[in-house]
């Protein structure tokens, strides 16, 4: 859905450690089909450094943090 919509932002939130996995997975498959689509990662369990060995554009350890990310974004020139 992200290449076919056109995506630039994706917001991901793992909330529990058994998600995290999955939130690998995820990301990598968004970055495959859609390269130009960014990756906002945070949640309960998520640390930065994790959010950035998985591939993650943006670590939002708060809702600040995803307005400021999404705000990158979507300020960028296409």
């Amino acid at each position: 859905m992200a290449k076919e919509k056109n995506l630039r932002l994706i917001g991901l939130s793992a909330l529990m450690t058994t998600t995290l996995k999955s939130m690998e997975e995820t990301i990598k498959a968004v970055k495959e089909a859609a390269p130009q689509c960014r990756i906002m990662a945070g949640g309960a369990v998520l640390t930065e450094e994790y959010a950035k060995s998985i591939g993650a554009d943006f670590y939002c350890g708060d809702a600040m943090k995803s307005v400021e990310a999404a705000q990158e974004v979507f300020n960028e020139q296409i």
